[in-house]
């Protein structure tokens, strides 16, 4: 074989090896290439919701307690002890001490307005029916002075039962306990973070269940998910007010105990989706 073929077969094998490793990387990165097209995507999104009934299992109150002296230890002293005798009665129930939250405690001295008797004073009038020319009318100039007045009290704490049914027996505790105020009981369930939790997925699929009804309509299916978000829970609060006066002296009255009704509180979960449409 002369030079000149031999020149020639190295130039065919170098533009094959060039063609090869041109083929190579082409093939390579047609998947990279695809990737990038800028195709458009059918997407739907849709609203999902579910919802879940409870009996309600806590029951909440409010209860304080308010004391009027001259002084700001008595206030305080007297306050104190009732509250301490309420605690007492409420943890002797079964309450426990995690379950009871002093919501304040405040004292302060009154403010009172005192109206000052004036000296009357007296204005010449002209033209008296008298002759005299001149007629004397009367008036009084009351004034009002502010000065200190007696030291006030409050204390109030809040009380969570775990057991509704055990609501009216607490209620009657609190109201024979010397307490000025009483509130609720305000029903909730217990556990609405995890009942919230578990309707999730629940409503993801009433969300999927919409998706495919309007893509069937529209000769479509529904695929993966793009984008989820999610919505709050709710759970309404169900409450019996009742309000309970101190006892005084000479009332002896007995005081019916309320029939009170847990009732059941609604959870509910929503949803944002979209979905890819195929």
């Amino acid at each position: 074989m002369n030079p000149k073929q031999n020149e020639g077969t190295a130039l065919i094998v170098f533009f094959l090896v060039v063609a090869l490793i041109a083929i190579t990387r082409f093939t390579s990165l047609r998947p990279y290439w695809g990737s990038l097209e800028m195709r458009p995507t059918s997407t739907i999104t849709v609203n999902g919701i579910a919802k879940k009934d409870q009996v309600n299992q806590i029951a909440s109150f409010t209860a304080g307690v308010e004391s009027i002296e001259a002084t700001k230890e008595d206030a305080l002293n007297k306050a104190n002890e009732s509250m301490n005798q309420l605690i007492s009665k409420v943890k002797q129930f079964g309450v426990r001490e995690e379950d009871i939250q002093t919501e304040q405690a405040t004292v302060y001295q009154e403010t009172e307005y005192v109206t000052e008797p004036m000296p009357m004073e007296i204005q010449a009038v002209e033209g008296s029916v008298d002759g005299s020319g001149v007629s004397s009318m009367m008036y009084p100039r009351p004034s009002t002075k502010p000065r200190k007045g007696s030291w006030r009290a409050n204390n109030s704490v809040s009380i969570k039962l775990r057991e509704a049914k055990r609501a009216e027996s607490l209620l009657a505790i609190l109201n024979d306990s010397g307490a000025n105020y009483v509130y609720g009981p305000n029903f909730t369930i217990d556990n609405a973070e995890t009942a919230g939790d578990e309707l999730l997925s629940e409503a993801v699929a009433n969300a999927r269940a919409k998706a495919e009804s309007i893509a069937t309509a529209n000769k479509q299916k529904v695929g993966k998910i793009i984008s989820l978000s999610e919505g709050g829970s709710y759970s309404p609060m169900y409450s019996a007010f009742e309000t309970a006066m101190p006892m005084t002296a000479g009332m002896n009255k007995t005081i019916t105990d309320a029939n009170l009704e847990p009732g059941s509180s609604s959870t509910s979960k929503s949803v944002t989706v979209t979905f890819e449409l195929n």
